[in-house]
C-alpha cells in the first residue's frame, strides 16, 4: 500500500497574509488543495493522510469534501513542529511495516505526478529515498529550495516527497523524539541507514515568502488555462 502523509500545520510567518500560506487561495483553489489533487489523482495512491493545525481542522475536512478527495482517510491535528506534527501523522496510520509512506510539505503544490511515481520506483528497492535537484537547476525567481546535501561532491538541494517503509520511519520517529532535526530523511541517516536520490524538479518549491507565492501565482494561472484549452 501506498500512502501520502501530507503536511500543513505550520503558520508561514515570512508571507504576509492574514491566513496560513497553504489556504491562499489562487484561481479559486487553495493552495494546499492543488498539493493534495496531485495525490488524489496519482493511480499508484491508495491512502491520503493530512496533518493541519487545530484552528483549521474544520477547514480543512470542508475543502477535503468539497474537492471530493476520497483517497483522504484521517485529518489529524498537527504538533508544535514540522517533526511532531509528522510523528502524530505516522502515529495516526493502520498500515504494515513494508507499506510505503510519502511525507510531503503541503506549501509544494506543484510536485509532478514523475516526481510520486519515481519515489516509489525507488521503494522498491530501498528502504528510503528523498527528491533533490542539483543545486545548479535551480530557479532564480525562487530562493526557498530546501535542505543542501553534499554527495559524491555534488551539491543537491533536497525537496518533498520523503519516502520511506512505515515501520522504518514510524519507529525512527519514536525513538528519535527528543532530538530534533530539520527534515524526515535526517533522521534515518542517524540511525546509520541509506537514504538514496530520486530526481525531482525546480517546480516542486516550497512556498516560504511572498515572492516565492507569486511566482506560485502565474505558474497556476498558466496551467489552469492549458488545462481549461485541453
Amino acid at each position: 500500500m501506498n500512502i501520502a502523509l501530507i503536511v500543513f500545520a505550520g503558520k508561514g510567518t515570512r508571507i504576509h497574509s492574514q491566513i496560513p500560506k497553504q489556504f491562499i487561495r489562487i484561481d479559486k483553489k487553495e493552495i494546499v488543495a492543488y498539493t493534495i489533487e496531485t495525490f488524489q489523482h496519482h493511480p499508484l495512491i491508495d491512502e491520503i493522510i493530512l496533518v493541519t493545525s487545530a484552528d483549521y481542522l474544520p477547514y480543512t475536512q470542508n475543502l477535503t469534501y468539497l474537492n471530493h478527495f476520497d483517497k483522504v482517510i484521517n485529518i489529524v491535528e498537527g504538533g508544535e513542529t514540522r517533526q511532531e506534527s509528522v510523528r502524530k501523522g505516522l502515529l495516526s496510520i493502520k498500515a504494515n511495516d513494508k507499506d510505503n509512506v510519502l511525507i510531503h510539505d503541503g506549501d509544494r503544490p506543484l510536485v509532478s505526478h514523475e516526481i510520486i511515481t519515481r519515489c516509489l520506483r525507488e521503494l522498491a528497492e530501498h528502504d528510503a529515498c528523498t527528491v533533490a535537484i542539483k543545486s545548479d537547476e535551480a530557479l532564480t525567481e525562487v530562493k526557498n529550495l530546501g535542505r543542501k546535501y553534499h554527495l559524491d561532491g555534488v551539491d543537491y538541494d533536497i525537496q518533498t516527497p520523503q519516502c520511506f517503509k512505515f515501520g522504518l520511519i514510524r519507529d525512527a520517529h519514536i525513538r528519535l523524539c527528543e532530538q530534533k532535526f530539520v527534515d524526515d530523511a535526517s533522521l534515518i541517516i542517524e540511525m546509520g541507514k541509506d537514504v538514496s536520490l530520486v530526481e525531482g524538479d525546480k517546480y516542486n518549491f516550497k512556498v516560504t515568502t511572498d515572492q516565492d507565492l507569486e511566482f506560485l501565482r502565474k505558474e497556476l494561472v498558466i496551467r489552469n488555462q492549458i488545462k481549461d484549452e485541453e
